[in-house]
């Protein structure tokens, strides 16, 4: 594999955004990842962690209230 911007130099890795293949001089790492220049200035393409619909504890609390009227609910009945 070449890099994209110097095909006479091996690439190290791929661009964690765009997916450029980078040699050892165009590959910036920062803490979310492997960036090309480009992507690594972007202040509007920075790699955010995705956000979740609801946060763990929430689905957590549903099922554990699901269980708990399931488990009245045979009480009740027998």
């Amino acid at each position: 594999m070449k890099c994209a911007a110097h095909p006479d130099r091996s690439a190290l890795g791929y661009c964690s955004r765009c997916g450029k293949a980078l040699c050892k001089d165009c590959l910036v790492r920062l803490s979310a990842g492997n960036f090309c220049e480009a992507c690594a200035n972007d202040p509007q393409g920075r790699m955010s962690r995705p956000k979740r619909r609801f946060p763990w504890w929430t689905i957590a609390l549903i099922v554990m209230g699901v269980a708990a009227a399931a488990s009245i609910l045979r009480s009740v009945i027998h």
